[in-house]
């Protein structure tokens, strides 16, 4: 389908278990790519609109959380979504200047404006006065921070340096906090500020979390040592760290139908969230897909994302009917007959397949080619030969080298750094002050990139990220082999330090 301005299309939301309604209200390319202005409109409904009902559609206006009176309005690409369906024409409702870019809507606002309007209201008053006065009067000044009745996210570092949270009890629009240790009366300060979207425990220390009650929609939890974990309704994010155990069962509201999970353990050994809607795994090594989906057969998103990671029984996934997005990332270990046909996805939506065998690449491409003049989203790049696998098995750089405004040379350096780095680290992994024997080493890496970086400027966000999760690439393997001898873990914070105090990308 090709849409044009004033086309009304409508999609199902399967959490509200009711119809909602979009309007197109411009067109452009940017670049090579065609794009086109969505705005979500004020109809929701069991069944598709009557002519009446579409005559009276006007743009929806949201004010929850942070939003006031906005519209949910987006450039997305132009490729209609299979879930959508044209039921009507009419002039376009709005005509406005747009630079805001997202994808199709999937009338998720109005469940977070359902979500929002179930608080009471002197709550929800109280939210926005503050948001709108944006008071800077200081609650407490903690090593040279200020905090203030506007702060909105408790850091681990602040929730740890004071001696009683309540202190923070008079911030209107606290909605972040995280904590990377065990502390008194947490969870009763949890439960007294509903409007908390977003909750981090790292190392708390417990083997059992009940957060049910909680506001949260996003939710970071170290599962080291728990046994159990009960989830609270309102979260749809779920990212699970450290290492657990096969005796952690997670229980949720409806099974985790509407959780979408994070982790890095592709085998979940524990037990639960069988109804689970999405799963992306991230630096994994290797993945059984067929495990994967008898543990979770009603997945509707799939990524996959390995450090550079083996695939098993690919073509399990076409038991995944409900299958709307799959992302492969860094994975091999498959072939051309192990793609999976599109006539086993009939909801599939997008298909990004980067960095993988480039005969597989080249055959996603072409069994999907009909699917993708159709609307699918397909991406298909950066194919890999066997030789470049043997190559950079161990380069955390290796996609640099097909990065725009990234040389050929500034990947190939990058790789070097971090090769030579890592060496010299293995070899003085047994000394006893481990602190004093890397700290030259982190020194030595960050400021050759320091340098690299000063030359033209190419280290950004996501390159930044990638520098630093290569040192805790190199941690990693030092603390293997300080277990071996029955050494304690390098200090990590102190070495990140080491790199902060020099850091200038």
């Amino acid at each position: 389908m090709t849409p044009v301005p004033g086309d009304i299309l409508v999609s199902h939301n399967a959490r509200l278990d009711a119809y909602f309604a979009v309007q197109i209200t411009g067109s452009k390319m940017d670049g090579k790519y065609p794009l086109v202005s969505v705005l979500t409109l004020d109809w929701m409904g069991k069944a598709l609109p009557t002519n009446a009902e579409i005559a009276a559609m006007k743009p929806q206006s949201f004010d929850f959380f942070f939003w006031n009176a906005c519209f949910d309005h987006d450039w997305v690409p132009a490729q209609v979504p299979p879930s959508f369906q044209h039921v009507g024409h009419r002039p376009v409702l709005v005509k406005t200047e747009l630079n805001s870019y997202s994808g199709w809507p999937d009338g998720s606002t109005f469940y977070s404006q359902q979500q929002w309007d179930a608080r009471p209201k002197a709550l929800r008053d109280k939210s926005k006065h503050a948001a709108a006065r944006q008071d800077e009067t200081p609650v407490i000044t903690v090593n040279g921070f200020t905090v203030t009745h506007s702060t909105d996210r408790l850091t681990a570092w602040l929730t740890a340096a004071v001696d009683d949270l309540s202190i923070f009890d008079d911030l209107a629009l606290l909605n972040n906090v995280a904590t990377d240790r065990p502390i008194p009366g947490l969870f009763d300060f949890l439960h007294k500020h509903s409007f908390i979207n977003e909750l981090q425990l790292l190392n708390h220390g417990e083997t059992r979390l009940d957060l049910r009650g909680l506001q949260a929609t996003r939710l970071s939890i170290d599962v080291t040592g728990l046994t159990e974990l009960y989830l609270n309704e309102a979260v749809d994010f779920l990212s699970l760290v450290g290492s657990a155990g096969s005796d952690l069962g997670i229980h949720a509201d409806a099974d985790g139908r509407w959780i979408s999970l994070h982790t890095t353990e592709a085998s979940a050994p524990w037990s639960g969230l069988s109804a689970l809607d999405g799963l992306s795994v991230y630096r994994v090594k290797e993945v059984d897909v067929a495990t994967v989906v008898r543990r979770f057969p009603n997945l509707r998103d799939v990524s996959m994302s390995g450090a550079p990671g083996f695939v098993r029984n690919l073509a399990a996934l076409s038991a995944l009917s409900s299958l709307e997005t799959l992302s492969l990332n860094d994975m091999f270990g498959f072939t051309p007959e192990d793609i999976p046909a599109p006539s086993n996805f009939p909801a599939l939506q997008s298909l990004h397949v980067t960095s993988c065998p480039a005969d597989a690449a080249d055959a996603a491409k072409k069994i999907y080619k009909p699917a993708a003049a159709a609307g699918l989203d397909l991406s298909v790049r950066q194919p890999r030969k066997p030789e470049w696998l043997a190559a950079n098995l161990d380069n955390p750089f290796r996609d640099w080298d097909d990065i725009e405004g990234i040389t050929s040379a500034q990947a190939k350096k990058a790789a070097a750094l971090y090769k030579t780095a890592r060496t010299d680290a293995l070899k003085v992994a047994g000394e006893a002050d481990a602190l004093a024997a890397l700290s030259p080493i982190v020194l030595t890496y960050t400021e050759a990139f320091n340098k690299m970086d000063s030359r033209s400027n190419f280290i950004f966000t996501e390159e930044r990220e990638q520098i630093y999760e290569a040192l805790l690439q190199i941690f990693n393997a030092v603390d293997e082999k300080r277990q071996a001898v029955g050494a304690d873990p390098v200090d990590r914070n102190a070495l990140t330090e080491v790199m902060d105090e020099v850091r200038d990308f």
